[in-house]
């Protein structure tokens, strides 16, 4: 049985060229590798059979660090041929693939996320790259200066552009849990509808399988989900607050970090 549901993340790099404060895959940490290409292809052959989601994001770290990208991306669209695929980066290495790559894929997307306000003409220059790639491009902007999304869609794909000022650190410095109320971290959370593949199984939100995979620890005695176990009980809870959840904070809890201010983006490799 095929399990619809909207969108699905999947990791596969764990380090990332820069470190932003409360990154919610805890890339600002040293962090290093990305997932094998054979790995990735088993975790989608397994899986393809059970999930159907609508959107599925390529994730991190920083994605254009794995030396396979566009295999990756043709890995995944040969195990589901009729979602859309994201590629969700910084977008400082773009430039380091041929754009007419981005064409081949059928239902794709680039969300280029902007994180220094200072390095703004570099993301400009490798979004342009890709829109040469074709005319008629329709573009259109939505939000405000703070938290603002700019697309240009052309056919089968969109390109985005997203801006977002401040972040919500799902982490305490040493990793430990908040302990907080679960459904009113839940109502804050940056990934409230977000299930992720990581490492072959299936979390709840990047937020929690980084945090037990770093840390070794399972405060909450939280059980990821392979394929033989209840899917319909984890598809039925995307959306919402589990006990889990707890570890992240709540509104009273929160601290919120300004990713506009460049003290709080590091750039460790952008070229």
């Amino acid at each position: 049985m095929k399990h619809g549901f909207h969108r699905l993340d999947i990791m596969i790099a764990y380090s990332c060229n820069i470190a932003c404060a409360g990154c919610i895959s805890i890339s600002d940490r040293k962090r290093d590798g990305v997932a094998s290409l054979d790995d990735i292809s088993a975790w989608c052959t397994k899986w393809q059979e059970y999930l159907d989601p609508e959107v599925i994001t390529i994730f991190g770290g920083e994605p254009c660090l794995h030396p396979k990208l566009v295999e990756v991306c043709n890995t995944v669209r040969s195990a589901w041929p009729e979602s859309i695929i994201r590629l969700i980066t910084n977008g400082y290495l773009l430039d380091n693939f041929d754009p007419s790559n981005w064409f081949t894929l059928g239902k794709f997307e680039i969300q280029v996320s902007l994180h220094r306000q200072d390095h703004r003409a570099i993301i400009d220059t490798a979004i342009k790259n890709i829109l040469l790639q074709r005319t008629n491009w329709k573009t259109t902007a939505h939000g405000e200066d703070d938290h603002k999304q700019i697309a240009w869609v052309n056919g089968d794909v969109t390109i985005y552009k997203s801006m977002f000022k401040d972040f919500i650190v799902p982490y305490k410095d040493n990793l430990q849990p908040w302990y907080s109320d679960p459904v009113q971290a839940h109502k804050i959370c940056g990934s409230p509808t977000t299930p992720i593949l990581y490492k072959g199984l299936l979390y709840k939100c990047p937020a929690v399988a980084n945090a037990i995979d770093i840390s070794g620890e399972n405060w909450f005695d939280y059980r990821a989900y392979d394929v033989n176990d209840n899917l319909t009980e984890f598809i039925s809870n995307i959306g919402r607050p589990e006990t889990v959840c707890g570890q992240c904070p709540d509104q009273q809890q929160a601290v919120v970090i300004n990713h506009f201010n460049i003290n709080n983006v590091k750039t460790k490799n952008i070229n």
